[in-house]
C-alpha cells in the first residue's frame, strides 16, 4: 500500500491514532493530547508509514510526492549527471574544425 501524498502522517499518533488539526513545520516534537506520546515529529511520521506499509499489501512502490503515479504524454526533462553524454555530444553547438582540417591560406 501506499500512502497518499496527503497522508498526514506527522499530524496523527502513532500510538492511538488520534489525528491534530494542525501541526506547523517548526515543531519538532509530537505530542498527543488524548494519548500522552511524546515523539520526535519524524519518528512518529516513520512509524505510522511503517505500519501502513504493514497493513497494505506489500512495500511502498510509489515515491512520497506521488511522481510515479502521473501519466506523462510527452518527453520527461531529467538531469544529466556528469560523464554521462556520449563522446563528442556535449555540447549543442556545431562542431568547428580544428586548424589540421582546414586549407591552407595563400597571402598574395
Amino acid at each position: 500500500m501506499t500512502a497518499d501524498r496527503w497522508y498526514p502522517s506527522s499530524k496523527t499518533c502513532s500510538g492511538c491514532g488520534a489525528v491534530k488539526a494542525k501541526l506547523p513545520l517548526h515543531a519538532r516534537r509530537f505530542t498527543c493530547d488524548p494519548c500522552g506520546l511524546v515523539l520526535d515529529r519524524d519518528v512518529n511520521a516513520a512509524r505510522n508509514l511503517a505500519q501502513l506499509v504493514v497493513a497494505g499489501s506489500g512495500p511502498e512502490t510509489v515515491n512520497g510526492r506521488g511522481a510515479d503515479r502521473k501519466t506523462l504524454s510527452g518527453p520527461v526533462a531529467t538531469k544529466r549527471q556528469p560523464g554521462t553524454a556520449p563522446a563528442g555530444k556535449t555540447g549543442t553547438v556545431v562542431r568547428q574544425r580544428t586548424t589540421a582540417s582546414r586549407e591552407p591560406t595563400h597571402a598574395h
